[in-house]
Formats: C-alpha cells, structure tokens, sequence
C-alpha cells in the first residue's frame, strides 16, 4: 500500500550569523538566496531543483517565524544532512572541498557507495552522496535532481539526499513515525538504535547509489564522521496534505493547517511540515 510521504523538500538549520552562513553556503554549494530577512534572522537559500535550505538565528522572546510560533518551531541544532551530487563526480567534489580549505572525510557505505563528510561553520555535519540522476531510472525521486553547477568552484550538488534527526524515546518513533505520518520505514540495524525511512510512497533499498531521498532516525548518540542527529529540527516534505493530516489528527498531534499546508509537533520537539504539490 501506497503512503502519503512524496519526497523531502527542504530543512531549517540554526546558525549565529546570516553572513558567514551565505558565503559559505553560495559560495560552496551555489545556492541561490530567495529570502532574506535580516530583522526576523532568517535566509532562504534554494537548490537548482527547488528544495530549500532554511537559516534562522535562535533570538529571545521572539518566534522564529510566526506563522509557525505555536508549534515552537526553531532551526534545528547539529543537524546532519546530505547532498546528491551526480555518479562519477566524487572526486571533484572532494578536490572542491580542498580548494575551500574544508577537512573531509570518506567513509565506505558498502554497495559501491561512499559518503564524503564535513561540518559547515555552525557544527551542522554535511555529507555528499553520488547518485543516479538519469530521469528514467524506475528510482527516480519525486522532485528530480538539477543539473550540477558548472562553476568549478562550486560542489556539483544537484539536491538534498537526506536529513538525520536524533530521538530520545527510539522505539516510541519507530512505532509513530509511520502511522502518525505515513513515512515508509524501511529498516533498523540491530547494533544500534538506527532506523531509516523511505522519502517515497513505499519502501526501497538504500544504496547502490539511489536518486531517492531519506530520513535516519537515531536516538542521541556520535554516529559516522562523529556526527549528531539533529535536535529540534523543522523539516519540510511534499507529501499528499489531507492523507498525512488524518493520519495525525487520529494520533492526537498538534497540528496547523493553513494554505501553505500542514506542519505538525512532534513529541520529540521537531516540527514537520507537508507541503501539496
């Protein structure tokens, strides 16, 4: 049976200084700025494909965004998170890395796949993936990668991957997560607390370099290239709105319904947003 999870359209990071946090992310990435509100403290950077990547300063007394403020929502802290970059393009990217003075770290993932790890200015772990991007690939997501950038100073990132967020109660997530929402779970390993979801609406294999978009679930713990899962985050997902909706309401969530979609408080303290196609 199908569920209502589309795809992963974008996240929310916590940072202390909208400058630094432009030139590193245009200047590395290329993303391109859509929103800059320096009195509310936020910047919206978009990917070529449309997926946004949100930046908020934490500020006293004063909502992060106020359409959100009942459900608390604020950019989420240490967030670790990944970027698909096109099959065959690791190696630049790691060369790209070198000439912006950033550290690296590669890790084999098995199945042909490695995962190249770094840390943006604000302690958020980053990580770059290769994928297949031919559009006729029965995996292909439901927002398509873009085209890499063809500036040679800029990582040839055609979207997020995926997005780690931390949870404190593990097996209560792994039983809320696909029936308070509807993500489609696809597995955990028995070493540790670590499950992981499909961003589609059915489960696939990760790996063997899949265009498909994820979320990993983890209790606090150091996961590989000594990153966190991400506390508090605000992500967002194309999703279908009323099918998530039911699922919620029926489970007992906080929910805000409104014309941009639907954004749901997690117990944990993350807020999830589905946006309709």
């Amino acid at each position: 049976m199908n569920g209502p999870i589309l795809d992963l359209a974008g996240l929310t990071l916590e940072v202390t200084r909208l400058d630094r946090a432009e030139v590193f992310y245009t200047g590395l990435l290329g993303l391109e700025v859509v929103q800059r509100d320096e009195t509310q403290g936020q910047l919206g950077l978009a990917f070529a494909n449309g997926q946004r990547l949100n930046l908020w300063m934490p500020q006293t007394k004063k909502p992060s965004d106020m359409r959100l403020a009942r459900l608390e929502a604020r950019g989420g802290s240490h967030v670790h998170f990944a970027m698909q970059i096109p099959l065959g393009t690791r190696q630049r990217a790691q060369r790209t890395l070198e000439a912006h003075g950033i550290h690296w770290q590669e890790i084999d993932l098995g199945d042909g796949d490695f995962g190249t790890y770094f840390f943006d200015p604000f302690g958020h772990g980053l990580e770059l993936r290769e994928v297949v991007t031919d559009a006729g690939d029965p995996r292909a997501p439901h927002i398509a990668p873009a085209a890499p950038s063809s500036h040679a100073h800029d990582l040839p990132v055609v979207g997020l991957r995926e997005v780690a967020l931390a949870f404190t109660d593990f097996e209560a997530m792994l039983e809320r997560l696909p029936h308070a929402y509807g993500f489609a779970f696809h597995k955990r390993q028995d070493e540790r607390n670590f499950a992981q979801f499909t961003l589609a609406p059915s489960r696939e294999e990760d790996g063997h370099h899949t265009p498909r978009r994820w979320l990993y679930c983890w209790d606090p713990q150091v996961g590989l290239a000594d990153m966190l899962g991400g506390e508090h985050a605000h992500v967002q997902f194309r999703a279908d709105v009323e099918a998530v909706m039911g699922l919620a309401q029926a489970a007992g969530l906080e929910c805000l319904r409104d014309v941009h979609g639907l954004a749901v408080r997690d117990p944990e303290g993350h807020v999830f947003e589905f946006l309709q196609d």
